[in-house]
């Protein structure tokens, strides 16, 4: 573990600047071209809001119709239990008045 120690001491260890260094790393930045737009930058963030804008919307849509969806089957669900409930009684007056004419 020591030697790693070592090693990774002397590998990152502080490196003076070369002479002038500062010095060309200006001039190169004052002789650049100043450029006033970025044109893909700025085309490529356009279309990505863009993007982003449409697959929202079509989500928010697709939320919508789901629940809408949801809904009705959850009132088509309640109108057959209701439909059951009441076939269930009809059934139980029909077999009451079945059984009560056996018995006489």
């Amino acid at each position: 573990m020591n030697q790693l120690d070592d090693e990774l001491r002397r590998t990152l260890r502080r490196v003076e600047a070369p002479d002038g260094f500062a010095d060309r790393v200006r001039q190169r930045i004052a002789s650049a071209p100043a450029s006033r737009t970025l044109p893909l930058s700025a085309k490529m963030a356009r279309w990505a809001v863009a993007a982003t804008l449409v697959v929202a919307a079509g989500g928010g849509l697709w939320y919508r119709a789901e629940a809408q969806r949801r809904a009705q089957g959850e009132e088509a669900k309640r109108q057959v239990l209701l439909s059951l409930r009441l076939a269930g009684s009809k059934l139980k007056t029909i077999e009451s008045k079945v059984n009560h004419a056996e018995e006489r």
